[in-house]
C-alpha cells in the first residue's frame, strides 16, 4: 500500500469517527443557510411581484443556494488552520523527518475532505433537485453533473494554494486565523457564493471573472445547474488553469523562505 493511500484511509477514519456530530452540524448548516437564503429571495420575489430574475426563477435559485455553499465547503478541503496549527506548536517536525513531501501529504489530506464533501454533494443535490423539479436526470444534465464535480475538485487544489499562502504566513505572524477567515468572505463573495454573479454590475463581473474566484465558484455551480454554456464553463475552467501554476510557485517560494525561519521543538 501506498504513503497516499494510508493517509486518505486514516483521515476518512478521523471524518467518520465523530459521524452524527458531523452529519448534524453539516446538515444543519446546509439547511440553515438554504432557508435563510430561499426566505429572503422569497419575499423580494413577492414584495416586486416578479417569477424571475436574471432569468433565474425562484426554485432555480433555490436550487443555486443549495449548490454554491456545498461547493464553497467543498474548497475549504480541511478548512482553516490545517498548516498554521503546526507551525505553531512545533508539529510540522514530523512532517520534515517523514520520508514524504510535507506539502504534498497536506494537500492530500486537504483534498480527502474535499472528495468526502463532494460525495454529500451529489446526495445532497440530487434530493434537492427531486424535491424541486420533481423528474428524472437527462442526459445533458447528468454529463454537466459529473462534469462540474471534476471541475469542483480540481478547483479545490486552487483553494488550497491559496489557503497554503495564508496559513505560511504563521512562520512569521503569530495569528493567521484572521487571513483565512477574509479569503474565505473574499472567496465566496467575489465568486458567487453570497450573491450569484448575474446580479452584479456588468462591468465588475467582467473583472471579477479573471479572478480566480468565480471560475472556482461560480464556474462549476452554473455549470451543474445548466446556467452556462459548455463553452462558457470551458473558458472558466482554462482561467482557473491559468491560475494554477502562478499560485503553486508562490506557495513553494514562501514555503522554501518559511522553511528558513521555522524552529520547532527538539530542532
Amino acid at each position: 500500500m501506498s504513503w497516499q493511500s494510508k493517509v486518505v484511509s486514516t483521515e476518512i477514519r478521523k471524518i467518520l469517527a465523530y459521524r452524527s456530530d458531523f452529519w448534524i452540524n453539516f446538515l444543519g448548516q446546509t439547511l440553515i443557510q438554504l432557508f435563510i437564503a430561499r426566505a429572503l429571495w422569497q419575499s423580494i420575489f413577492e414584495s416586486n411581484g416578479l417569477t424571475e430574475m436574471k432569468g433565474l426563477t425562484l426554485p432555480q435559485l433555490t436550487l443555486y443556494y443549495l449548490v454554491a455553499p456545498l461547493t464553497m465547503k467543498i474548497l475549504m478541503g480541511e478548512n482553516i488552520g490545517f498548516l498554521s496549527r503546526e507551525i505553531y506548536d512545533g508539529g510540522l517536525n514530523r512532517y520534515l523527518v517523514w520520508p514524504l513531501p510535507p506539502l504534498g501529504y497536506k494537500a492530500l489530506t486537504f483534498l480527502t475532505y474535499s472528495c468526502f464533501y463532494l460525495a454529500q454533494l451529489l446526495i445532497i443535490y440530487s434530493i434537492g433537485r427531486l424535491l424541486l423539479d420533481d423528474s428524472p436526470y437527462q442526459l445533458e444534465e447528468l454529463v454537466r453533473l459529473i462534469l462540474g464535480m471534476g471541475y469542483i475538485l480540481v478547483a479545490a487544489i486552487g483553494y488550497f494554494f491559496l489557503m497554503s499562502l495564508c496559513e505560511m504566513v504563521a512562520f512569521w505572524a503569530d495569528n493567521t486565523w484572521t487571513l483565512g477567515v477574509m479569503l474565505r468572505f473574499v472567496a465566496a463573495f467575489l465568486g458567487g457564493a453570497f450573491i450569484p454573479l448575474t446580479f452584479f454590475p456588468e462591468n465588475l463581473r467582467h473583472i471579477i471573472e479573471f479572478l480566480p474566484f468565480a471560475s472556482m465558484i461560480s464556474g462549476p455551480v452554473n455549470l451543474i445547474l445548466g446556467r452556462a454554456s459548455f463553452m462558457e464553463s470551458l473558458t472558466a475552467f482554462l482561467i482557473m488553469l491559468a491560475w494554477l501554476p502562478i499560485l503553486y510557485f508562490s506557495v513553494m517560494k514562501l514555503w522554501k523562505k518559511g522553511n528558513l525561519q521555522y524552529t520547532g521543538v527538539g530542532m
